[in-house]
């Protein structure tokens, strides 16, 4: 035998299944909601993406910081050059009047050696001792310099100048060498003496 339903129970049953639906409809949009705010939509990439990726303006600055840093670096070995080239220059006295020059020309002892307290003649050997260099030579250079390795004994560089029929000349430790020309070929030495303590040493 059929049942018949009555017209109450449908009644009854229609507003029960319009609050489920949208029951469901606010779940899923909930849900929804939840997962697009925790970026399941890809906006968690962006947002990593934007937060790692250095700005316009952070990479110019980083790399006028480096070049600053070199810049001073760079200035740095600038004056510590500079310093270092002015401790290693020589001064050498001249006279306010009168052009300088300079020549380049080697020069060895002619064998000629004077005793300036006794005025005798005596040997290299003498003068020198142990440090005496048989192969020694005085070598003047065209840039002002000289070397001297007649004796061991004595600084082996310096500065010289020539002025006025003069030769002035300074070892690197600020020591004067006393030379006396004895003969002249324009400005440069035909022949000349040294004097290293009491003694004059002959060249040319």
């Amino acid at each position: 035998m059929a049942v018949k339903h009555s017209k109450n129970e449908k009644k009854s049953k229609a507003p029960v299944i319009i609050i489920i639906v949208v029951a469901l409809i606010a779940v899923i949009a909930a849900v929804f909601a939840v997962l697009y705010f925790n970026g399941a939509f890809g906006s968690k990439d962006n947002k990593s993406q934007e937060n790692t990726t250095p700005t316009a303006s952070a990479v110019p600055y980083t790399t006028a910081q480096a070049m600053h840093g070199q810049d001073q670096t760079s200035a740095q070995s600038s004056e510590q050059s500079s310093a270092q080239e002015q401790t290693n220059v020589v001064v050498v006295p001249t006279e306010a009047e009168g052009d300088v020059t300079h020549f380049n020309a080697t020069f060895i002892p002619n064998g000629k050696v004077i005793d300036t307290v006794s005025g005798n003649k005596t040997s290299l050997k003498e003068v020198f001792g142990t440090g005496y260099n048989t192969a020694g030579v005085l070598t003047f250079n065209n840039d002002g310099t000289f070397s001297d390795t007649v004796s061991s004994n004595e600084p082996a560089t310096g500065g010289y100048a020539v002025q006025n029929q003069k030769i002035s000349a300074t070892y690197s430790n600020d020591k004067n060498m006393d030379i006396t020309v004895t003969e002249w070929d324009g400005n440069t030495p035909v022949s000349f003496y040294v004097v290293y303590a009491d003694y004059q040493v002959y060249f040319g």
